[in-house]
């Protein structure tokens, strides 16, 4: 197949010509805050352990915010109004599980974000999480 010569330029202008740098904060001026919104959606439950009180879930992890520096004008990039880019090459918000039980509970899959010509980012990972969670089984499995 033939590589998309607009999504290229478009690439290569956002993240090269710009010299994006993922470290960054992504907004105009430092005081400014960032509002990142989270969703969750859960595919599997896989294990509940009710001894160690561990759960352990397949979930989707999705999270939408506002790139300042990923802006750009669709005419100008024959009305490409959107563009996937990895996500280890853009900024990423930093979230922890704050009851995850494994110690791991960073993205395993580095997927594709989304970004769209106003700035904003929607990155739906998925992962694995293994969370300690009080669970009461005493009526389990009829209540």
């Amino acid at each position: 197949t033939t590589a998309n010569p607009d999504a290229k330029r478009l690439y290569d202008e956002l993240i090269k010509d710009r010299a994006y740098n993922k470290l960054i904060r992504p907004v105009k001026h430092n005081s400014e805050k960032l509002t990142v919104y989270l969703g969750l959606r859960l595919t599997q439950l896989l294990d509940v352990d009710e001894k160690n009180q561990i759960m352990t879930t397949n979930v989707w992890l999705k999270q939408l915010w506002m790139d300042e520096h990923l802006k750009w004008d669709p005419l100008k990039f024959n009305n490409m109004t959107n563009i996937s880019i990895p996500a280890s090459e853009l900024w990423r918000p930093d979230l922890v599980l704050f009851n995850n039980a494994d110690g791991n509970y960073e993205v395993t899959l580095m997927t594709k974000a989304t970004v769209y010509y106003d700035g904003r980012v929607i990155w739906e990972p998925p992962a694995i999480y293994k969370s300690s969670c009080t669970i009461n089984v005493e009526f389990f499995p009829f209540g």
